[in-house]
């Protein structure tokens, strides 16, 4: 299936693309101690976050059931450091390629982890903690929220995590 994976990644129309070994993986819980800290304001207000998402361990366990990754970014130009609306725009543009990514993958039977970048925005409001989650086969957790450190999983995939001056990387992954 890598082939087909990497095909349905490369179609989605991300700007790069790094292969790597799930194994070499490291899961920090230090990582989860700046969720903790709240400063994106989704720690325990959506599904794919913290403490909802799951354990560490439960990532530990399960990502070790993987044999091939795939990291990918959408590289974002910006006018200046300070433009908002182009990071915006560069999140929405990876978001929906992830989505894009999610519906080619959806109809194959082989077992792909999804990790985004930042929290799931599928549903606006999410229905934590008061419903169950609304796609809960379509919504990501991201990287962060699974212990990950997104500037280590570009080093394994060979990929800068910086592109420069007046860029920004939005990074995901898929695990096989």
């Amino acid at each position: 299936m890598s082939a087909e994976l990497k095909s349905h990644i490369e179609k989605s129309g991300f700007s790069t693309i790094g292969c790597f070994d799930p194994a070499k993986l490291e899961i920090r819980p230090e990582v989860r101690e700046m969720c903790a800290a709240d400063k994106c304001h989704e720690f325990g207000k959506n599904w794919m976050c913290p403490p909802a998402c799951g354990s560490l361990e439960k990532y530990q366990t399960l990502l070790k059931r993987y044999h091939t990754g795939y990291l990918f970014q959408t590289v974002a130009e910006m006018e200046d450091a300070f433009d908002y609306p182009g990071i915006e725009e560069g999140s929405r543009t990876h978001q929906q390629r992830l989505n894009d990514l999610v519906k080619h993958i959806s109809h194959t039977e082989q077992d792909i982890l999804l990790l985004g970048a930042g929290a799931c925005k599928l549903c606006e409001p999410c229905t934590y903690p008061n419903a169950p989650c609304r796609n809960p086969k379509r919504a990501i957790p991201s990287m962060e929220a699974t212990g990950l450190v997104v500037y280590d999983v570009c080093e394994l995939a060979n990929i800068p995590y910086y592109h420069g001056p007046n860029t920004i990387a939005y990074c995901s992954c898929a695990l096989e």
